[in-house]
């Protein structure tokens, strides 16, 4: 039966005569120059998307490499400026004189101290404004408009009953704002 294919194939080809080979090889020539072609403008057409993609994943990397540089940079200075706040903090503290020292008694030792309170308040929040929310910067401004009102209070060493019951209040203010920086930074900290 294989015979008689080739037979046939030969005698086709016989019959179509020399020029049919001619044909059939050009055809085959010019097809292979076609789809290289066509190949060469899919891989160049590809080779552009790629490089398109890369260049923009490239700069959302390098964005992302900003954003992350600054966000680092802000982090450290609020915790510079949590750290700072918790040492002026510490130090509104008047300790203990005595061992039967009572709260009163401690909100009038921060009373007969709010001129240094105010002065150390404001010094620490022109230094820090910047990283403090707009509640913080509120709060801190509170802070010290009390200090500086209730300082004028206490004459020759004597303290009245309300300008102690600012300073404790202020204290209980300060207190809870220190506790809020702290929150804060480390709530950023946490992943």
């Amino acid at each position: 039966m294989n015979t008689s294919i080739w037979e046939f194939v030969l005698a086709l080809l016989g019959a179509l005569g020399g020029g049919g080979l001619i044909v059939l090889g050009l055809s085959r020539w010019l097809g292979e120059v076609w789809s290289s072609r066509i190949a060469e403008k899919l891989r160049a057409a590809n080779a552009h998307d790629l490089e398109r993609t890369k260049a923009a994943l490239l700069h959302e990397v390098e964005s992302h490499k900003i954003r992350l540089k600054k966000s680092e940079f802000l982090f450290q200075k609020e915790f510079e400026a949590a750290s700072s706040f918790s040492a002026v903090f510490r130090s509104l503290h008047p300790g203990f004189n005595h061992p039967n020292m009572d709260w009163y008694e401690a909100c009038d030792e921060i009373a007969q101290r709010l001129g240094s309170i105010e002065k150390k308040l404001e010094h620490y929040f022109s230094a820090f404004s910047a990283v403090l929310t707009e509640e913080e910067r509120n709060i801190l401004s509170d802070a010290i408009s009390d200090a500086g009102y209730w300082k004028f209070e206490v004459i020759n060493g004597v303290v009245s009953c309300e300008s102690s019951e600012a300073a404790g209040t202020l204290y209980l203010k300060l207190k809870d704002f220190d506790s809020k920086l702290i929150a804060r930074i480390r709530d950023q900290a946490s992943p």
